[in-house]
């Protein structure tokens, strides 16, 4: 279970009543339901042709897209969320997006997966296949750090974050990073990875 992992008193959802919400990468559309609790006004963007079918047939607004392509007008939200979402699409260009979505002084919440959650899958997961996906995971990082460019195919699918390389993205995309919460470690690495930015005006 990754629930001893999880920063319990992070809330992705709070934003001011009113106040519009993307949510990118949905899938089953919890955070937009909780955000509407709260009054915001909340729609979502999700990959999977399946999630977002599933999430139009429950009511929810949202519609197919990718994180690094976002079908929103620039400046045209106050707050975002994205949560364990970037570790599968193009980083650079994904925190591009969301900056440029986001009105100054507009909100983002934020999770990743950092180096922990593959070691906890390496170091003590039974399944082999969830151990590869930790090693490939690991080695394509290495790579992407050295080089800028992922493994192919197979091996270059998923990336662990890292707070000075997010760091990079966020000044070169507007973006002020506001905190860093504080969530479990593995082995002294952390398994997820939560932040709050604003949008410099």
């Amino acid at each position: 279970s990754w629930d001893p992992y999880l920063a319990q008193d992070y809330s992705f959802t709070r934003f001011p009543p009113g106040a519009r919400v993307l949510d990118i990468g949905f899938g089953r559309g919890r955070q937009m339901r909780d955000a509407e609790q709260f009054g915001a006004r909340a729609f979502g963007i999700e990959y999977s042709r399946e999630l977002a079918a599933r999430g139009a047939a429950e009511g929810l607004k949202v519609c197919r897209g990718s994180a690094e392509q976002l079908p929103i007008v620039s400046a045209s939200v106050d707050g975002v969320i994205c949560k364990v979402v970037l570790m599968l699409t193009d980083e650079a260009r994904s925190v591009a997006e969301l900056a440029r979505v986001l009105r100054p002084g507009g909100i983002a919440r934020v999770a990743y997966h950092g180096l922990g959650y593959s070691l906890k899958y390496l170091w003590s997961d039974p399944d082999w296949k969830r151990r590869v996906y930790a090693v490939r995971t690991i080695a394509n990082t290495a790579v992407y750090r050295a080089t800028g460019r992922r493994l192919p195919g197979f091996w270059g699918d998923t990336l662990f974050q890292t707070t000075p390389r997010l760091q990079k993205y966020y000044r070169a995309s507007g973006l002020e990073l506001l905190s860093e919460h504080p969530s479990p470690r593995f082995a002294g690495a952390p398994v997820f990875i939560y932040h709050t930015l604003r949008k410099r005006p």
